[in-house]
């Protein structure tokens, strides 16, 4: 599966735009802690932070899939996007 980052998470990635995962990731939640492991405690940190990251799997959002407890499967394609903050 690949995993795609944009904006502000790619300041964790060290600038990595994307990373190609082994599908043995059982849910999003799965793939957060593994995450974490691959770019820091910080990036899962943020990541799990309150509102500050749209996940999407295969281009929907998890609200209409389970949430953090959506299954993973070969081939899917995660999008994580920041929210972007402004006034």
């Amino acid at each position: 599966m690949k995993v795609s980052f944009f904006g502000s998470a790619c300041e964790y990635t060290h600038g990595e735009k994307s990373y190609e995962f082994p599908a043995d990731c059982l849910s999003v939640r799965d793939l957060i802690d593994r995450l974490g492991g691959r770019f820091g405690e910080d990036f899962r940190n943020f990541l799990l932070g309150n509102e500050t990251c749209l996940f999407l799997v295969n281009g929907k959002g998890l609200a209409m899939s389970g949430g953090l407890d959506t299954e993973l499967h070969s081939g899917d394609k995660i999008e994580v996007v920041p929210f972007i903050n402004g006034g």
